[in-house]
């Protein structure tokens, strides 16, 4: 009897599994159970957020150095390589959830002998083509909430991806703007000991004709050669911020990079009233909300642990002695099969594991409230920062200005006998500390804005 080919039913019949199959779930936000209040939602980065910041400071070298380091650095690339192995995994996860089809060819060749055959050979071939299914009905959700886990994880690691670029950008532009202070405080100890050895000259002359004790000259040459070891230092200092630079450019540390480059001023003020939810956009944050939502979707895995499973097995296909017969609906085989199982001792080895994810879920929660903690401390850290350092400068420009006239003023009553040495040499150690001071507060400031993009996860937008 011809019977029709048997693979159409087993199509039907993986399409029917496939079917059973449920949609994926998103993990759900997070609560905060302390007053019953909600964290702020967390929400993906934007894929640009990580250098837009930068733009503000209207330095367009730093933006190409912002590009370069983030094109060179090899933990970018390893963080990237981690984010696509979670992605692997996520989808690993998720085809758990739809049947196994596999398609097999077996061939076969047996020789026998039998006595009561007079021991004559008597050989055999078989042909065997067979395509089985194989699924684990999902029934108690236990599936869906591990391609859920999976799926969360692969958030985290895309978000620890710009959590990296993030940082990198912000340790470029604090290295390039620390190196910029560094030139500007070597080129300020140039510009004072070329004024105080313009000067020495001079009191060489009026104590060769006795104008001046030698104390007065002593005491001046002293203060020229602190100023001139004050130079070597402020190099050293400037060659190794050229150095920490190149290291994040991804560069040999040769202490070359170009530093002939003035410190940005800070044009715009922060905008008033930033909402709170900028902060949720912060990577890293978004990472822990990832993780915890991944450990609560596999606390909902394990603590299903005790429930049987449920898998059906299917198969179809031919067998023949002869391998033209393969596709011959009349040598067709084809059977299904259910199995059930559930655990009903393992020595408190499901209790464990309940407990055991129950203990990691509180952790994740845990320290994904440190995270929000820390997240709002830092804004509100550089926000205070800002209007102190604001002030700061302000006041630091005040008495650069009035330590200069006065050094100027001192020379003058010199000149005069009206001032004595010490009170001239004080002078100007006061002029260029306040000078350097004013210097070191400007960068304070690019880096105190800085800290404040990295709190905000980015731009003021």
């Amino acid at each position: 009897m011809n019977n029709k080919p048997n693979w159409l039913k087993t199509a039907i019949f993986a399409l029917l599994l496939c079917g059973c199959a449920t949609a994926p779930m998103e993990p759900q936000s997070v609560a905060n159970p302390k007053d019953g209040k909600d964290f702020v939602p967390s929400m993906p980065l934007d894929s640009n957020a990580s250098i837009k910041w930068a733009a503000r400071f209207g330095d367009e070298t730093l933006n190409q150095l912002i590009a370069e380091a983030l094109d060179a650095n090899f933990g970018l690339d390893a963080a990237e390589a981690q984010a696509r192995a979670a992605e692997a995994a996520a989808r690993i996860s998720g085809s758990l959830r739809f049947p196994n089809l596999s398609l097999g060819l077996n061939s076969s060749r047996q020789q026998s002998r039998f006595p009561f055959l007079d021991f004559q050979k008597i050989e055999t071939e078989s042909q065997a083509l067979n395509l089985g299914s194989q699924w684990e009905v999902d029934v108690w959700g236990r599936l869906k909430d591990t391609h859920a886990s999976g799926i969360a994880n692969f958030q985290a690691a895309e978000a620890d991806v710009k959590a990296l670029k993030l940082s990198i950008a912000g340790q470029v532009a604090r290295s390039w703007f620390n190196m910029l202070e560094a030139e500007r405080q070597w080129q300020l100890a140039i510009d004072s000991s070329e004024s105080l050895e313009s000067k020495l000259e001079s009191l060489d002359r009026r104590y060769d004709r006795g104008l001046i004790t030698s104390l007065d000259l002593r005491l001046t040459r002293a203060q020229a050669a602190s100023s001139r070891a004050q130079i070597q230092q402020r190099k050293t200092q400037l060659n190794n911020a050229k150095r920490a630079l190149e290291v994040l450019l991804g560069r040999y540390p040769s202490a070359t990079q170009d530093s002939s480059h003035s410190l940005p001023s800070l044009e715009s003020d922060i905008p008033g009233g930033l909402p709170a939810e900028l902060v949720a956009r912060r990577p890293d944050l978004y990472a822990a909300e990832r993780r915890l939502a991944a450990t609560l979707a596999q606390q909902n895995n394990v603590a299903k642990n005790w429930l049987p499973r449920l898998a059906l097995t299917g198969s179809t296909g031919t067998t023949s002695s002869e391998l033209t017969d393969l596709l011959d609906s009349d040598f067709s085989v084809w059977s299904i099969a259910g199995d059930l199982a559930v655990n009903l001792f393992a020595a408190g080895r499901l209790k464990s594991e309940r407990v055991q994810s129950q203990a990691q879920t509180e952790s994740q929660l845990a320290q994904y409230r440190s995270t929000v903690l820390t997240a709002f401390q830092e804004v509100e850290n550089a926000l205070s920062s800002e209007i102190d350092l604001s002030q700061l400068s302000e006041e630091s420009a005040i008495a650069a200005y009035e330590n200069q006239k006065a050094e100027d003023l001192a020379w003058e009553q010199y000149d005069k006998g009206l001032t004595d040495i010490t009170t001239l040499l004080d002078a100007q150690r006061r002029a260029d500390e306040s000078a350097s001071q004013l210097i070191s507060i400007q960068n304070q400031r690019l880096q105190n804005r800085i800290n404040l993009h990295l709190a905000l996860g980015g731009d003021f937008e």
